[in-house]
């Protein structure tokens, strides 16, 4: 049960249908998103009707609000009897969940909650809903989360830490570690090095500091700016690098998955400046490309997936000209890709805990993890 539908699930979700007739309830498209979706045959999505209420979020950061949406899936009232599911998965900790809990409770089905907020992105909710979290924490017995950020919130919240599946939040890797051989690169005649930021253009990626910050380098060092995205901020970023004066920026739509990867490959280094971002796939797909990454600590991913010198902070000059210097002079340090799992590791982790209806054991960790053993000391890519 999931709000909308977003491509780089879809693996996982097909990981499921090795063991479960899997059914998609969302909400239908989500609003400022340009996701082209095509599902396997072995999954089944229905769009229910839902009431999407326009609403503004505060973020982690003062004076910084999101334009986001509360989402009642109120069709799920109509499809559960009618589907009449085994296991239910909910992807949020709202109405959606509080319905599957009331379903799950009369049925006597499980309910798992996969969950993907941090510490820094939920921190300035509103008092009610930090205590329907909170009353819902009591009441959920199987957690999955996106990561060990994740994790922390729940724990926060009063979740049991045994009650909680930490997963990875991940991509289609083979996208990424394997580019189409006959195209050709990007950026040939840029000015080097060419520095790489891709998402959406809101004011909380934090675009606007990445341009200032550039703005102050620019005279002591001559590089190109890339950005890839769109969003209501992009006008805005535009007319920003004019006044800054940066003479060597391009700015590019949204791009496909794979022209995405060959544009990771052409570029010199990769910067996520945001200011809040429960994960940051971002930084997934950079990492698979093999391109350095100098990633913002608000990003949700950041301490998972990162050292300690390719993360800083968007919000102090000194952080940004340190993090930008690595990246000028070569010395930001090009991340293991073997930090990342899989989808399919992912997907098998989640499929076997339901199947069990429980967080498997130390025991049963290691016997995962010593099936995937191999892509570690044979290599990743060939292993994929």
């Amino acid at each position: 049960m999931i709000n909308s539908i977003a491509p780089y699930r879809i693996p996982v979700y097909g990981a499921l249908t090795e063991s479960f007739d899997v059914t998609i309830l969302h909400g239908g498209k989500e609003a400022g998103r340009t996701w082209s979706i095509h599902l396997p045959e072995a999954l089944r999505a229905i769009s229910v009707w839902s009431l999407k209420i326009p609403t503004t979020k505060k973020t982690g950061v003062h004076g910084i609000h999101d334009q986001t949406y509360l989402h009642l899936n109120l069709g799920l009232l109509f499809w559960l009897p009618k589907i009449r599911p085994d296991v239910i998965i909910s992807n949020e900790l709202g109405a959606r969940t509080v319905m599957a809990l009331l379903y799950g409770a009369l049925m006597r089905v499980p309910v798992w909650v996969w969950w993907g907020g941090t510490i820094h992105s939920e921190k300035n909710l509103g008092g009610l809903k930090q205590k329907l979290r909170r009353l819902l924490a009591r009441r959920v017995n199987h957690w999955i989360s996106y990561g060990t950020t994740s994790t922390e919130y729940l724990e926060s919240l009063g979740a049991i830490r045994s009650s909680i599946l930490q997963i990875q939040n991940c991509v289609e890797q083979e996208t990424f570690l394997k580019p189409r051989l006959d195209s050709p690169a990007h950026f040939k005649d840029a000015v080097r090095p060419v520095l790489l930021t891709v998402g959406q253009l809101r004011a909380r990626k934090g675009i606007d500091r990445l341009i200032q910050a550039c703005s102050q380098l620019e005279g002591n060092k001559e590089f190109t700016l890339v950005v890839v995205g769109q969003g209501p901020e992009r006008e805005n970023l535009m007319e920003l690098a004019r006044s800054k004066g940066l003479t060597h920026v391009i700015w590019l739509q949204n791009q496909s998955q794979q022209e995405l990867s060959l544009i990771y490959r052409s570029a010199d280094a990769f910067i996520f400046p945001t200011m809040e971002d429960i994960w940051g796939l971002v930084v997934n797909e950079a990492i698979l490309s093999g391109v350095p990454v100098l990633c913002s600590r608000y990003a949700g991913c950041a301490s998972e997936l990162l050292d300690e010198e390719n993360i800083f902070d968007p919000l102090s000059d000194e952080s940004w000209g340190e993090g930008l210097t690595r990246i000028l002079s070569g010395t930001l340090t090009v991340t293991d890709r073997t930090r990342l799992k899989t989808w399919q590791e992912v997907g098998m982790i989640i499929r076997l805990s339901l199947l069990k209806n429980r967080v498997p054991s130390e025991m049963e960790w290691s016997e995962i993890s010593n099936r995937f053993a191999a892509r570690v000391s044979s290599g990743f890519e060939e292993n994929c």
